[in-house]
């Protein structure tokens, strides 16, 4: 006789798993608005320099009291901005990554990077002039369209016009900061640091409508991502704030 022995499988459901950016998002918003204030006010304090070293260059003197107020202004000015521009840094990572990353936890299978890549493309000669900005893209589109699947009647924007005048600003202040950087220790005549100040107060001019475009992306994107977790939850996903 032949036996025939029933075997019961659990079927293991995994459901939808996001995880919660919108902190993240919050935090950078605030930074890059205090990044933006100080580069403002950089750009005031580098006019007034550059006006300074004009009427040396003219009348070939400076009062040393005068001089040291610059110095003064300008070095604190500098180390603000250098401290928020670093926190500015972490912050747009970590965002960035767990954006990145939620389309990964989702199973998107056309995704063209893995998460790793969101913070390492920023890091890689030649890499970091391009791949950044395709994976914000693919943010930006990827995510309304999984909000899209959940929602049929969403209706998706497009953002490359947005994204991409953000990254032609991005490319354009990075190469005159290098700039600057490069020729930091080598202006020794007046007419040198007449050129160094001038290219100085133009990367900052460029960084505030950069830095503004950032903060519309990234409440953009934040939007989306709360409609996703809404969405998700509705479908009976996961939703983890961490």
């Amino acid at each position: 006789m032949e036996k025939f022995e029933n075997i019961d499988r659990e079927i293991e459901i995994i459901p939808i798993e996001i995880w919660d950016n919108s902190k993240r998002a919050k935090s950078l918003m605030i930074i890059y608005w205090i990044l933006t204030g100080l580069t403002v006010l950089g750009v005031v304090s580098g006019y007034y320099e550059l006006e300074l070293l004009k009427s040396v260059q003219f009348i070939g003197y400076i009062d040393e009291s005068e001089a040291n107020a610059n110095d003064l202004r300008q070095g604190l000015i500098g180390i603000l901005q250098f401290g928020i521009y670093i926190a500015s840094i972490v912050f747009f990572l970590n965002w960035f990554r767990r954006a990145y990353g939620n389309l990964h936890r989702l199973g998107i299978g056309n995704l063209k990077h893995n998460e790793k890549m969101a913070i390492l493309s920023w890091f890689i000669p030649v890499i970091f002039l391009f791949r950044p900005v395709q994976i914000m893209n693919e943010i930006w589109k990827e995510t309304q369209e999984q909000i899209k699947k959940l929602d049929p009647t969403y209706i998706i924007k497009s953002g490359g016009l947005l994204i991409g005048i953000w990254w032609t600003l991005f490319l354009i202040s990075n190469f005159i900061g290098r700039y600057v950087l490069k020729t930091a220790f080598k202006q020794d005549t007046i007419d040198q640091l007449i050129e160094g100040s001038q290219a100085t107060m133009i990367s900052g001019i460029m960084q505030i409508p950069e830095s503004l475009l950032v903060i519309l992306i990234v409440y953009q994107i934040s939007k989306m991502e709360i409609k996703l977790i809404d969405e998700v939850k509705k479908s009976g996903g996961n939703v983890l704030y961490k």
